[in-house]
């Protein structure tokens, strides 16, 4: 009877064990989740700001270089000509000047500059290059929760047990082959307990 109380014992102490692994690895999966969450915030926060500077660069090549052909007026005179012409070619020079704050490959067929597709392209090389997705973290540190969670309860299983086979061993008369009974009863049940919280939850 004492060996049995011992196995109990031991076995009660390994599922404390298993339930304090799995408190301890929700919280590792917590943190990653929040260091993910933290990189993917940051990743949008950069890319949006850096995109939005190649769209305003980008309208404003587009207001200068529109500018140089409104400067162009067939029926001025020739000092007047000249005049639009020298600034026609200060409003092209800057929009020259311009292209090199933008991504010429984001100008669609009809000429507008497609920032929705720079901010997903941008996003898609981020998320190549670290880990930006924290819901899977979160989903297994929640599933380790509800591990620890059921490994506790089974722990009562095990004290239960512990009760009833300790009884046993202090009872002298018959009754307490049904103590034992009972508390093998109630760890065999604690096995089956440890198992199902070990490999299916």
């Amino acid at each position: 009877m004492a060996v049995l109380v011992a196995v109990v014992t031991v076995l009660g102490a390994t599922t404390a064990c298993l339930a304090s692994v799995a408190v301890s690895t929700a919280g590792d999966m917590d943190f990653s989740g929040l260091d993910a969450s933290i990189r993917a915030q940051k990743a949008d926060i950069i890319n949006t700001i850096k995109a939005y500077e190649h769209y305003r660069a980008f309208t404003t090549y587009k207001r200068y270089d529109e500018l140089g052909y409104l400067l162009y007026d067939p029926n001025a005179d020739e000092q007047t000509a000249l005049r639009n012409r020298a600034l026609q070619d200060e409003a092209w020079g800057v929009a020259s000047g311009l292209t090199s704050f933008f991504i010429a490959r984001y100008i669609n067929a009809d000429g507008q500059y497609d920032l929705e597709r720079e901010l997903q392209e941008e996003w898609a090389h981020d998320a190549q290059t670290q880990d930006l997705n924290a819901t899977p973290y979160f989903v297994q540190s929640d599933a380790e929760r509800n591990r620890s969670s059921f490994l506790t309860a089974n722990m009562i299983t095990f004290a239960v047990a512990f009760w009833f086979l300790t009884v046993a061993q202090i009872t002298e008369k018959k009754i307490k082959y049904l103590w034992a009974g009972l508390g093998i009863l109630f760890a065999l049940a604690g096995i089956a307990g440890i198992l199902i919280g070990r490999f299916m939850l």
